[in-house]
């Protein structure tokens, strides 16, 4: 749904390392000569939070086996969980809000420490919830205290930024793209008090996301910033067309963006060819509805696109399967659609007219 939705996710490492293998499969032999699974070694991968639950989909682009932090809410029921598994972090109002007993739920940041001592990859949003805004929110202080606990038991962690980067968040077939910044280096304790270290390294990784994340010092930059950004990825051929990357060498030097004025609005010819690719998918006409239907609902714009995802996934559940059935009877006419909505998704995602 993700792809449907987005198109292929584009993942950039801008880090300068070499490529990262991910043990899990090497084997070692031993001195005994009998070959043993090499123990992996785990990844702390720290996100920005942009888009709502759809944000962790773009992660697992990046880094398909890790698991998750998330809030409890988000998988109560059976249909949420067909799209988000993760360990559940349970926060007080969740407590009142859905009558449960704290102690029935292991910590979030013992069960995330697990995890990582298993070799696996662990994706945190230190944020805590997703904001469409000009700059990050507060990090709370949760990944910070796994490193520092895994650190002093002598683990090996890697500990990786991710920025999440989306030209428009709650339109069909935008772009999404994932940003992979450089391996963080964890301070060392030096004997400090563990409440002086943990802020330390809360410190280096707040300004390790800060670097290759959306942080803008003002809305209005922002919004120049990220038109001016777009702009560049549809004018630049190829595969070099990145809107990641143009975003981020733009905010390094915000003074460009500011001169330029303010962003321009979407031309007519984008906004026809948009109108005639949504009507090349008529086939699809019921999936479509649901999907603005639920995305009406949403309560801000980061969270537009997952409802969508939710609406539009409960509607194929029923569509799907009645024109597989039509198909019986009206092959012509649903190859036809098919084919017309293939031609309407790859029209919607033409580089120099997608927004």
């Amino acid at each position: 749904m993700r792809t449907v939705y987005f198109g292929r996710i584009r993942v950039h490492d801008v880090s300068g390392e070499p490529a990262a293998r991910h043990k899990s499969a090497d084997r070692e032999e031993s001195p005994s000569g009998t070959t043993t699974r090499a123990t992996p070694r785990p990844r702390l991968i720290i996100s920005s939070h942009r888009n709502g639950a759809i944000d962790g989909h773009q992660v697992l682009a990046a880094f398909p086996r890790a698991q998750f932090l998330i809030s409890i809410q988000l998988i109560r029921s059976w249909f949420l969980r067909l799209f988000i598994a993760g360990i559940p972090v349970v926060r007080p109002k969740d407590v009142e809000r859905y009558n449960l007993d704290p102690t029935s739920v292991a910590s979030p940041v013992e069960a995330g420490t697990a995890h990582l001592r298993r070799g696996g990859d662990l994706g945190i949003f230190p944020e805590a919830s997703s904001e469409w805004g000009h700059r990050p929110q507060p990090y709370k202080s949760g990944a910070a205290r796994i490193a520092c606990t895994l650190r002093e038991e002598g683990i090996d962690l890697e500990v990786i930024p991710v920025g999440l980067f989306y030209s428009t968040p709650d339109r069909f077939r935008s772009r999404a793209e994932v940003v992979r910044g450089k391996s963080i280096t964890i301070p060392a304790r030096n004997g400090q008090e563990r409440s002086v270290w943990e802020a330390e390294v809360a410190s280096a990784m707040g300004s390790a996301l800060d670097e290759i994340s959306v942080n803008c010092p003002d809305e209005e930059t922002f919004e120049r910033i990220q038109a001016k950004a777009l702009n560049v990825a549809r004018s630049t051929p190829g595969r070099a067309a990145t809107f990641a990357k143009a975003f981020l060498d733009l905010q390094g030097d915000a003074s460009t963006a500011a001169a330029d004025g303010p962003p321009a609005a979407a031309g007519p010819a984008i906004t026809v060819l948009r109108w005639v690719g949504i009507a090349l998918m008529w086939l699809f006409a019921p999936v479509l509805a649901a999907a603005a239907l639920a995305g009406s609902r949403a309560d801000g714009r980061n969270t537009v696109t997952f409802f969508r995802l939710l609406g539009g996934f409960a509607a194929v559940m029923v569509w799907v399967p009645a024109l597989i059935v039509a198909v019986f009877f009206w092959p012509l006419v649903i190859g036809i659609g098919i084919v017309s909505a293939v031609c309407g998704w790859l029209l919607l995602g033409l580089r120099r007219f997608r927004l």
